[in-house]
């Protein structure tokens, strides 16, 4: 688990454990200062069990967020609790300071991720608060981006501490979808990497022995269909996420040709340098725009030496997960004062 909050596995870990009335020690790293492991929003539960969920970023870090956690979870008046680390005390060797706010959680707080289950498993937005404007009774808070609770003002799209307020702001939802078209050994050793990693996956074949549910437990949909009318059956935006592994060259011209038009986030393409020239040259024949067909990652993955169907599906998940990384916004830190030392 991720440790953020719009992970829907680790929110609803959290709000199960509340649910069957057992304690919950919840450490949130709501600013950093310089290098660290983790930014802003990274959190770290320690169940009744001594389970812990997870991470703030390891370290000295950790450490002191699980031995607090423990605390609240075992004590019978647990007391909230909101501190710089600096890296003069912890020693980690990143050289960063990290504000860490650590509590147990109630039954509000069990409200709250109820409601923020709610707007995840509906792939809808909205925002998480976490208020420590109050420290000895933080709060946490879902506001959707919808309805007749949504914001009056809009809140923002990236995650943004303001030292002043004490209040920690982190958008959630919908995840973008990555829509595998191609179902055979590639394609299905690639959706379980994927979803492993944060990815929702759709599975796109014109094969029925191929496109089966039971094939892909990992994806959230599998789709059996004509390439020439996907259209029909998924919509890809420019959010999304695209590999194409199909059976012929044929087939991925005629996806290629269909998603483009969409500029989505990212597209990549199983094949040689030969296969990339001879697709340039066709879909810019179709009078696809030069800057779309030079978007295409093709050879697909990153360059690890991949030959087996699961070390090719590696190597398309790194490439992927480093398109993500660069397109992610970072934390904003808004510090009450400026900051010497």
């Amino acid at each position: 688990m991720s440790g953020q909050l719009s992970d829907v596995m680790f929110a609803a870990a959290l709000e199960a454990e509340l649910a069957a009335g057992r304690p919950v020690g919840l450490a949130s790293l709501l600013a950093a200062r310089g290098s660290m492991p983790r930014r802003e929003g990274s959190r770290l539960a320690v169940l009744a069990d001594g389970t812990f969920l997870g991470t703030v970023g390891g370290g000295r870090i950790e450490q002191i967020a699980i031995e607090r956690a423990h605390e609240l979870v075992s004590d019978p008046e647990p007391r909230a609790r909101l501190e710089w680390e600096t890296h003069a005390k912890t020693g980690m060797a990143c050289g960063g300071d990290a504000l860490l706010a650590t509590r147990r959680l109630n039954g509000r707080d069990r409200a709250a991720l109820s409601a923020l289950l709610g707007l995840l498993r509906a792939h809808k937005a909205g925002w998480v608060v976490e208020d420590w404007h109050d420290a000895s009774a933080p709060e946490l808070r879902v506001v959707s981006a919808e309805g007749t609770d949504a914001p009056s003002e809009p809140l923002p799209d990236v995650v943004v501490f303001d030292e002043q307020t004490a209040r920690l702001t982190e958008p959630v939802g919908p995840d973008p979808v990555c829509y595998v078209f191609g179902g055979g050994h590639v394609g299905q050793a690639l959706v379980g990497v994927l979803a492993s990693v944060g990815f929702r996956v759709v599975v796109y074949d014109d094969r029925p022995e191929t496109a089966l549910p039971e094939r892909f437990p990992a994806a959230e949909r599998v789709v059996c269909g004509d390439f020439r009318s996907l259209t029909d059956q998924v919509g890809v935006t420019a959010r999304d996420y695209v590999v194409i592994l199909t059976h012929g060259h044929a087939a991925d011209i005629d996806v290629l040709e269909r998603v483009l038009p969409t500029r989505p986030a990212y597209v990549g393409c199983i094949g040689s340098r030969a296969k990339a020239a001879l697709a340039r040259k066709v879909l810019i024949s179709r009078e696809l725009p030069e800057t779309h067909v030079d978007a295409i990652h093709l050879p697909i993955g990153d360059k690890i030496g991949a030959v087996t169907p699961a070390e090719i599906a590696v190597s398309i998940a790194a490439e992927m997960i480093r398109c993500r990384a660069e397109r992610r916004p970072h934390a904003v830190y808004v510090p009450s004062e400026p900051h010497v030392g």
